[in-house]
């Protein structure tokens, strides 16, 4: 049997390494292990507190160099699964509350029947007792008040309960769809427009419950045509994952962030005004300014986005509220893009 030549046989791809640099990837591929894995299990615990001390063991000891290949794969994975855990969490809440609110407005419908059951009897018995024909008919007025309080009270909560109704089989729906749907945008790792749709139909309904207060961004990728035409689609690509990234590093842990479409993105901001969601907008705006993309050729690529801004109102519909954040949105366009502008 004839021998092998060893300048022949294959190396492994550890072997081809340098030992620097393999360490180096393997730091790489630990350290977005571990960060993946502390996305997904409760802060609170041993187990989330023993990982980030093994990552910064791992940081100081090799200070790994960005993630790319295989390591930026598990990164992309590891976000995904976060997002999509953190919104189906999102729903169950949304499910709950409902339910719970339901619960409230059957309990009012037999509080109401319980009070005006005991007023009958009431009035029954001083009936029952009256002497005089003033007393009877004033006893009438009083119970012909009752019922007529009754019937709106009944109306009301009959409307409400109609609406409830609406609400769930619309919900119920969307949950369907969503379960059968992915929800979060592959190219750049934020939730997309299916999971839009459902959060701001729960927003939408908690403000005409119980006046939680939102706003709405809109923001675009200023002149994104020109992205792909001079350098290609796969700049224009890196060139929307780079601004999601920017806009995510912008904002609080409560805000949403998802692609509506191409290079738009739109950003649900609860529990806040006007005045502060302007601020966050231009902190947006600032920050895709000054983090620049570097292209595969090391061209530093000025990108810039335009935001538009609307915050929930009485009477306010999903529709309506973006329209006008949409229309805040074309105001900086022709304003000389690259600036926040709104609509109230």
């Amino acid at each position: 049997m004839p021998s092998k030549d060893k300048g022949s046989e294959k190396k492994s791809p550890s072997e081809k390494l340098a030992p620097m640099e393999f360490n180096e990837r393997v730091s790489r591929l630990l350290m977005v292990c571990i960060d993946g894995m502390c996305k997904l299990i409760p802060e609170k615990g041993t187990l989330h507190s023993n990982l980030k001390k093994l990552g910064e063991v791992v940081k100081k000891a090799t200070r790994p160099k960005p993630i790319t290949g295989l390591a930026r794969e598990i990164d992309d994975f590891f976000i995904r699964l976060h997002l999509e855990n953190r919104f189906r969490e999102t729903k169950n809440e949304m499910v709950k509350q409902i339910v719970l609110d339901l619960t409230e407005t059957i309990q009012q419908i037999g509080g109401t029947t319980g009070d005006f059951d005991e007023k009958m009897g009431a009035s029954i018995q001083r009936l029952q007792s009256s002497g005089s024909i003033e007393d009877i008919l004033t006893l009438k007025d009083g119970i012909i008040n009752e019922i007529k309080a009754v019937q709106l009270s009944s109306q009301s909560l009959k409307n409400e309960l109609n609406e409830y109704r609406k609400t769930t089989q619309s919900l119920s729906s969307q949950l369907e769809q969503t379960e059968a749907k992915a929800l979060v945008d592959t190219l750049t790792n934020v939730l997309n427009r299916n999971a839009y749709n459902l959060k701001i139909t729960q927003m939408m309904r908690d403000y005409s419950r119980l006046k939680e207060a939102f706003c709405l961004l809109v923001v675009d990728v200023d002149h994104f045509k020109k992205f792909n035409d001079n350098y290609g689609h796969k700049a224009g690509d890196r060139v929307l994952r780079s601004v999601a990234d920017s806009i995510q590093g912008s904002l609080r842990a409560s805000d949403l962030v998802f692609r509506y479409g191409g290079e738009e993105f739109v950003v649900i901001l609860s529990g806040i005004q006007l005045e502060d969601a302007l601020k966050l907008a231009d902190k947006v705006r600032a920050r895709v300014e000054r983090d620049y993309y570097v292209d595969s050729e090391n061209r530093q690529l000025k990108v810039t986005v335009s935001v538009g801004v609307s915050c929930v109102k009485d009477g306010d519909t999903e529709l309506t509220l973006f329209e006008r954040a949409d229309r805040a949105l074309y105001a900086a366009k022709n304003n000389g893009r690259n600036r926040v502008e709104s609509e109230e």
